[in-house]
């Protein structure tokens, strides 16, 4: 009996989660927001992989790959968005 290959829960709010964590991570105070759309995405990415490796070819191949990079994006957003949040707290950017 075959599978239908179907999209992975989550990857393209993955993908945009991650994707926009970047950029709000180096536009003024919301670097907190970059960060909490970064965690979000890394945590969505990782529960992602863990039910795509339970469930070999359930889902499709673009899905997976949605997923893989909004973590890794994610997990990017979330280390600009520190850095930022860090340099912003200790006024490194006003001087």
């Amino acid at each position: 009996m075959k599978q239908e290959e179907k999209r992975l829960p989550l990857s393209t709010v993955t993908l945009v989660f991650g994707a926009v964590s970047i950029p709000l991570a180096f536009v003024g105070h919301l670097c907190s927001l970059a960060v909490v759309l970064g965690v979000y995405a890394a945590a969505f990415g990782w529960w992602g992989q863990r039910r795509a490796s339970r469930h070999l070819l359930r889902y499709t191949a673009s899905s997976i790959k949605h997923s893989r990079n909004g973590m890794r994006l994610g997990i990017v957003g979330t280390a600009c968005g520190l850095v930022m949040w860090a340099l912003w707290a200790s006024n490194i950017l006003l001087s």
